[in-house]
């Protein structure tokens, strides 16, 4: 690809190389830290009893802005 303007005739092919490899980091982080479809009060499927203290919560920002606390066992 040429520069339009012919000031750096590279501009644009190093642009596109940049625009692919957000395209492919969004991707893996998709596929890494796919989107919630809502929350559950209960599970089901023969899960065991959790312990009644978590080790710690993971701090997770919502896509509405607020701030939801997972918590994580051992």
């Amino acid at each position: 690809m040429a520069d339009p303007g012919g000031q750096n005739p590279g501009i644009l092919a190093t642009l596109g190389q940049g625009v692919q490899a957000m395209n492919r980091l969004v991707k893996l982080m998709t596929s890494a830290f796919p989107q919630t479809t809502g929350t559950s009060g209960t599970a089901t499927g023969g899960a065991a009893t959790l312990p009644a203290n978590p080790v710690g919560f993971i701090v997770v920002t919502l896509p509405d802005g607020t701030s939801a606390k997972i918590p994580y066992y051992t």
